[in-house]
């Protein structure tokens, strides 16, 4: 080995190498050659009146004719991750559009075991196998059934080469198939963003460059080395964020002329750092239009929804979901507490498993303290930033000073006279006492029996999971769905954490988990349930 302190000249071959590498790196990246879908985009109109697919109003059919102006320019993006970062990802690039003013090119939605994030130029190769439809008759047979294939490993022995073991484990969508999309195509005035959205389903860099008739010289293609490579925001003088390398303007964005301005990965809560005044109104509106709203989730989860309701002696048009300021309010005006509570506890996996037994407490606490009307805290997530925000000095200090020890636990004679019961009669004893009922969303095997959630059964004895009611029933609706561009592959499973959520998204009060994605769900659909309501 040598030290490139003390050999300058190797210091300077190595630079150098390292350029020509990136060079060639970005050389490779402007030309592409995949097969795929040929015709892979989704043309949007502004017209309000959407074609049904599959049931679904907001699907629009895919447009084999497109006259895109030579003027238009547009922007794009690769996905990565689970759903919930994949929604992330697009509200930043729908914000992007607008404030570039250029049309917005979705990639399809994908569930399941979705690529993770890889250096440039990995994910473009990735993500053209994913939507390889070659891939649709290798990996099925006639009866829709998985082919099964070992799995396959390059040259070097440990690189796992894409195929059908890979193929089969995510499902591809369009996101207008199961979301409101167009929405954002409306104009500002009448709750849209104004802005025209493109949709493909072929990522094949190739096919989006023949299908857009662009030159090589007409695509600026940005190459994250980095997970967090660039943070953009609308103000120079902007504080830098430690988290990413390197800081952009939007105005140095639109100083880019290319007709096309691909980005690589651009998830990230605080990835965007907008001050204009319309940004909070911007995102809220494309939040509300990226809830996934399938007319088999509202079947499904209406069939849990109906039987926790029973025991509250309300109709689901007679919730209305509060955040905690609000929740406070109406215990002053109508001296009413909540009756049915929704949680999402995530134990499944890495941290979140780890700091389980942390976690649990302060949930039992949060919820007693819902329950009981003794809520001080303004936060709807669990975690180890919550802080007491109570306006009373006196009650923060009493929230300061409370141990998490012992936990509060529900008097034992209703714990015995529950324990036992059936999932119907259960329901029946918590309406005839006139207990709270708790909802409670989580990834933690078994959970009424799993020891890790026993503080909050013994708290809440009126608390149901989605394992208790009979799947059967409610898994119905899930069997019969079908993606447009995977229609060989059963979406049940991948469908599930959606029930989930709009059950959650119906309490009259809901508490997450901090830093857990799906936690935004639920209040993404309480936001657009209280819209459509107050509308």
């Amino acid at each position: 080995m040598f030290s490139l302190k003390t050999n300058p000249q190797k210091k300077i071959v190595l630079i150098a190498l390292t350029l020509i590498s990136l060079v060639m790196i970005g050389a490779q990246l402007i030309r592409y050659q995949y097969d795929g879908f040929g015709s892979g985009l989704l043309n949007w109109s502004t017209d309000d009146d959407a074609a049904t697919v599959d049931g679904n109003p907001y699907f629009l059919p895919h447009n084999e004719s497109h006259d895109h102006s030579f003027d238009e320019k547009f922007v794009t993006y690769l996905p990565y991750s689970r759903f919930s970062n994949q929604r992330g990802t697009l509200l930043n690039a729908a914000l992007l559009a607008k404030y570039l003013n250029r049309t917005l090119i979705v990639p399809p939605l994908f569930l399941g075991s979705a690529n993770g994030w890889s250096p440039a130029p990995s994910m473009y190769n990735v993500l053209a196998n994913m939507t390889d439809v070659a891939w649709q008759d290798r990996c099925y047979d006639s009866n829709d059934q998985p082919i099964i294939e070992e799995v396959q490993f390059a040259e070097d022995g440990e690189t796992v080469l894409f195929g059908c073991y890979n193929f089969t484990t995510v499902a591809q969508m369009p996101w207008s198939w199961a979301t409101d999309l167009q929405r954002l195509t409306r104009s500002v005035e009448d709750g849209g963003l104004g802005i025209r959205i493109m949709e493909r389903s072929n990522m094949a860099l190739s096919a989006l460059q023949d299908e857009l008739g662009l030159p090589d010289d007409e695509m600026y293609l940005m190459q994250d080395s980095t997970r967090y490579q660039w943070r953009i925001s609308d103000t120079e003088d902007d504080t830098h964020n430690l988290r990413y390398r390197y800081e952009l303007s939007i105005e140095q964005l639109r100083n880019i002329q290319h007709r096309l301005l691909h980005f690589y990965g651009i998830f990230g809560y605080d990835r965007l750092s907008l001050h204009d005044e319309w940004n909070e109104e911007y995102r809220q509106r494309i939040e509300q239009s990226l809830i996934f709203r399938h007319h088999a989730i509202r079947e499904s989860s209406s069939i849990i929804l109906e039987q926790l309701l029973d025991a509250v002696n309300m109709e689901s048009n007679e919730l209305l979901p509060l955040d905690p300021m609000q929740a406070k309010e109406q215990e002053k005006d109508q001296d009413e507490l909540p009756r049915f509570v929704a949680a999402h506890v995530r134990a499944g996996d890495g941290v979140f498993l780890k700091k389980l037994n942390d976690r649990v407490p302060e949930f039992v606490h949060q919820i007693w303290d819902i329950m009981t009307g003794n809520e001080t805290t303004q936060d709807d997530l669990i975690g180890a930033s919550n802080k007491p925000s109570a306006s009373d000095p006196a009650v923060q200090q009493e929230q300061r000073q409370r141990p998490l020890y012992p936990l509060p636990k529900a008097p034992a004679e209703l714990r015995d006279a529950l324990h036992d019961l059936s999932l119907r009669e259960r329901i029946r004893e918590c309406s005839n006492r006139k207990q709270m009922i708790l909802y409670v969303a989580t990834d933690a095997p078994a959970p009424r029996t799993n020891p890790e959630l026993q503080p909050i059964l013994e708290a809440f004895p009126c608390t149901f999971f989605m394992d208790d009611f009979p799947a059967d029933d409610w898994r119905a609706p899930l069997t019969k769905v079908r993606s447009p561009d995977d229609p060989h592959k059963d979406l049940t499973d991948l469908l599930i954490m959606f029930v989930d959520a709009s059950i959650c998204s119906y309490a009259e009060r809901f508490v997450g988990t901090r830093t857990s994605t799906f936690s935004v769900g639920p209040l993404c659909y309480t936001y657009a349930f209280c819209d459509t309501r107050n509308s």
